[in-house]
């Protein structure tokens, strides 16, 4: 039986369905109904709301297109968790809508080294065994992939994902995932050289050094002065790219 809604605030938007979407977002995301648990009916949305089947339905397309329901054609709507592959589609699409805009290349990086620092800082103190032996195999990886660029990528990628759910804070690691596979393309262009590739691996060792001497604070400067230096490279890999397509 469909429990009813906790709490209903009135509608005072000018848009009733992303006011209605919102209310419903806030009613899930608050945790009153866990994933899997079937959402009410248009019908008694209708009337719980006092607004029009359309208004619903819109609404219910909201909370579709941001991953937070799935409808079953004839069984009904349910709860799910946010896919994170949404937020990283939504992240290229951002950054493909901006490639000429330096500043929003700036701007990933910065949100990078404020999640990242954390996540290594928190990783040096709460990884488990376990973490620690997903994080080293994510940069053995990387040492034994050196020669291919698009592997290294992905083992890179995975080595700052590990050191994520190291810090056992999952929503710092949801929060990063969308960035580090929205520029993974210029990861790789960035990191195209053998000198390249053996400094970003260097880079990874002092953070991993750091985490597994169990010393936040070493962590978290060697993951800053990592990202640093990465945004560098990415800079001067797009510059490069930049010059050769620039007509004669």
């Amino acid at each position: 039986m469909v429990q009813p809604l906790a709490t209903i605030q009135p509608l005072q938007r000018s848009s009733l369905f992303e006011a209605l979407a919102a209310q419903l977002e806030e009613w899930i995301l608050s945790g009153d109904l866990e994933p899997g648990a079937r959402f009410p009916s248009e019908e008694a949305l209708r009337r719980q709301f006092g607004v029009s089947r359309p208004v619903v339905r819109e609404a219910l397309a909201r909370l579709r297109e941001r991953g937070l329901i799935d409808t079953v054609n004839g069984s009904g709507t349910y709860v799910k968790h946010p896919d994170p592959e949404d937020l990283t589609a939504a992240v290229v699409r951002h950054l493909r809508v901006a490639a000429g805009d330096s500043g929003s290349v700036t701007k990933v990086y910065e949100a990078r080294i404020a999640i990242e620092t954390a996540t290594a800082r928190l990783a040096a103190s709460q990884a488990t065994e376990h973490d620690l032996q997903t994080i080293v195999a994510r940069l053995d990886e990387m040492r034994s992939e050196r020669a291919n660029v698009e592997r290294w990528t992905a083992a890179d990628i995975g080595f700052h994902l590990a050191v994520a759910a190291g810090s056992h804070n999952p929503f710092l690691a949801t929060l990063l995932t969308p960035l580090v596979k929205g520029i993974e393309r210029g990861i790789i262009e960035s990191f195209g050289s053998r000198k390249a590739v053996e400094a970003g691996l260097r880079a990874h060792e002092a953070i991993w050094q750091s985490i597994c001497d169990r010393d936040p604070e070493g962590a978290e400067t060697a993951m800053r002065d990592h990202l640093l230096d990465s945004e560098r490279r990415f800079a001067l890999a797009r510059s490069r790219a930049a010059r050769a397509g620039a007509p004669e």
